[in-house]
C-alpha cells in the first residue's frame, strides 16, 4: 500500500513538471511577438521594459505553483489549474510617477487594440490602507493574446519596482501553504511598513 502511494506521488510530481514544461515552452515560443510589441508601446508612451531578463517563469517556480495549486484546491484538477496559471511569461513597464495614470490608460487601450484581450486587472494602489493590503504597490494586468498565450503585465513606478524587487523573497515566503499564522501576519506586517515610503502616482 505504501510503495502503491510513493508510485502515485511520484506519477503526479511527473505530470506536474511535464505540463509546467510545456506552459513554459509555448510561452517562449510566442514571446518574441509580444515583447517587440511591448517595446514599441512602451517607447511610444515615456515608458520602458524592465526585468526583461525574468520575463519567464522558473521551470521551478512554475512547477511549484503548479503544486501549490492543486494541493489547496483539492477538488479542481491539475489541468484546470494550469489554465489558471497567468505569469509564465510576464513583463513590467515603469511610468514617471506623474505619468503614471495616463501612461498606463493609453498603454491598454492600445494593447486591447492590438488583438490581445484583458482578462483581468488588479489595482494594488487601491488596496493600500484596507484589509487586504499585503504591501504590493502597482497594477497587474492579466492579457490573452491571439495565440491564446496568457501573460502578465505589470505596470510599476522606479520606486514601486524596487520594493517589488527587494521584497520579493517575503512574498515567496508568504504563499508557502505551509506558513504559520502568525508568521504570515508578521510579513503583511513587514509588506505594509516597506511600501509606506512608496509614493502614490498622480491620479491614483
Amino acid at each position: 500500500m505504501r510503495e502503491s502511494k510513493r508510485m502515485n506521488s511520484l506519477k503526479f510530481k511527473y505530470q506536474v513538471s511535464e505540463l509546467a514544461k510545456d506552459l513554459l515552452n509555448k510561452a517562449k515560443s510566442n514571446e518574441p511577438a509580444i515583447t517587440q510589441f511591448l517595446k514599441s508601446i512602451a517607447t511610444d508612451n515615456n515608458a520602458k521594459l524592465a526585468g526583461l531578463e525574468n520575463k519567464f517563469k522558473t521551470l521551478k517556480s512554475l512547477t511549484r505553483k503548479l503544486m501549490d495549486s492543486v494541493e489547496t484546491r483539492e477538488n479542481q484538477s491539475l489541468e484546470r489549474q494550469s489554465k489558471k496559471i497567468d505569469d509564465s511569461l510576464r513583463y513590467t513597464i515603469i511610468l514617471q510617477p506623474d505619468e503614471y495614470k495616463t501612461g498606463y490608460q493609453s498603454i491598454l487601450s492600445l494593447i486591447e487594440g492590438k488583438e490581445f484581450r484583458i482578462q483581468n486587472i488588479w489595482n494594488a494602489w487601491g488596496m493600500e490602507r484596507t484589509t487586504d493590503d499585503t504591501g504590493y504597490r502597482g497594477i497587474n494586468v492579466t492579457i490573452i493574446s491571439s495565440q491564446n498565450q496568457k501573460f502578465e503585465l505589470q505596470f510599476h513606478t522606479e520606486e514601486s519596482f524596487r520594493l517589488k524587487t527587494e521584497t520579493h523573497n517575503f512574498y515567496e515566503e508568504r504563499r508557502n501553504p505551509k506558513i504559520s499564522r502568525k508568521r504570515f501576519a508578521e510579513l503583511i506586517k513587514i509588506g505594509k511598513e516597506n511600501a509606506a515610503t512608496v509614493k502614490l502616482p498622480k491620479g491614483m
